[in-house]
């Protein structure tokens, strides 16, 4: 299966994972298949909360 037929809650936990792991922000996003804008967005969202 394709990483774009993952659901996105699904990539967040991937991109989570990776960056507890010491990934970075870019290379996580890109393992979890997220666009780098998105990332940021959510990383701010997540922030605010």
């Amino acid at each position: 299966m394709s990483i774009t037929h993952i659901k996105t809650n699904k990539k967040i936990e991937v991109l989570l994972r990776l960056l507890k792991e010491n990934e970075s922000l870019q290379d996580a996003s890109s393992k979890a298949g997220l666009n780098i804008e998105k990332t940021k967005l959510i990383m701010t969202k997540y922030n605010n909360l």
